[in-house]
């Protein structure tokens, strides 16, 4: 059964399984973080479609990433759709409905268009960097930052549950269509999936209660240990050209005169 959380499994090979864990849960941050600070869309789109380029020289699971990402493009719709009807002084549309005028204003517009790429490819590069790391790597690389023992524990438990509370909505979703309840659109899934989460909750905090008290009993005081990894300096080297790269993308490169001119040659 195909997981629903963004790492690889065990055996899956990528030619990132020799750098070091920790690195690769800071890569996406050096990436995502100065398109979340500048305002400036051809960064978002440069840095995406590089992370698309590294996945497929890594051989990261690039279908697997997409077909993840699709469940996020709705809440991001239902993010910035209504931006654009209420933020800015310049109407590029408008609509008559009647007593009722709704109008598009250009300002609010390019805030929900720039709010969008952020939170898509945010999303994009943190999956498809995830997607080197198996689950205990992960937790090698927040032990390694010597994460609070308590939250790294309470990540664990979070994240074991996930597949599991998604895996028996599911059964629950298809067994109310067996019986007859008819789901003809995403938004009735989603009031389904939403009544479904809120009865089984307390159920879950139950097991997870019980869960815990086992791990008390046999010893388990939230302290995690692994077998630490050395970091060697093809990880440092690897991790210094990332900063560097995107450095030079930031302060170096005038983006929108790049894609203007690569679009002037294409078109003549």
């Amino acid at each position: 059964m195909e997981s629903i959380l963004p790492f690889r499994f065990e055996d899956e090979k990528t030619l990132l399984n020799k750098t070091h864990p920790i690195v690769r849960l800071i890569l996406p941050f050096i990436f995502v973080i100065p398109f979340l600070i500048v305002n400036n869309i051809y960064l978002i789109f440069t840095l995406v479609v590089i992370t698309f380029i590294f996945s497929a020289i890594t051989r990261l699971p690039i279908l697997r990433i997409f077909s993840r990402l699709k469940n996020v493009i709705p809440f991001a719709i239902l993010i910035v759709i209504f931006l654009p009807l209420y933020i800015g002084n310049t109407i590029v549309y408008r609509v008559e409905l009647g007593f009722f005028v709704l109008n598009v204003y250009k300002e609010g517009l390019s805030r929900a268009i720039l709010l969008f790429a952020r939170i898509f490819g945010a999303t994009y590069i943190f999956m498809s960097f995830f997607s080197s790391l198996t689950y205990s790597e992960f937790i090698e690389a927040l032990t390694t930052f010597r994460f609070p023992a308590v939250l790294v524990g309470s990540l664990i438990i979070m994240l074991h549950y996930i597949p599991i509370i998604a895996s028996s909505n599911k059964k629950i979703i298809e067994s109310q269509e067996l019986r007859g309840k008819r789901i003809t659109n995403y938004w009735e899934k989603m009031k389904s999936h939403a009544y479904v989460i809120g009865k089984s909750l307390v159920s879950n905090m139950e097991r997870s209660e019980k869960i815990y008290e086992s791990l008390k009993m046999r010893g388990f005081t939230g302290k995690l240990t692994f077998a630490r990894r050395k970091i060697k300096v093809i990880d440092i080297l690897f991790f210094v050209c990332f900063v560097a790269f995107t450095l030079f993308l930031v302060f170096f490169v005038d983006l929108s005169q790049f894609y203007r001119g690569a679009l002037l040659l294409f078109m003549l």
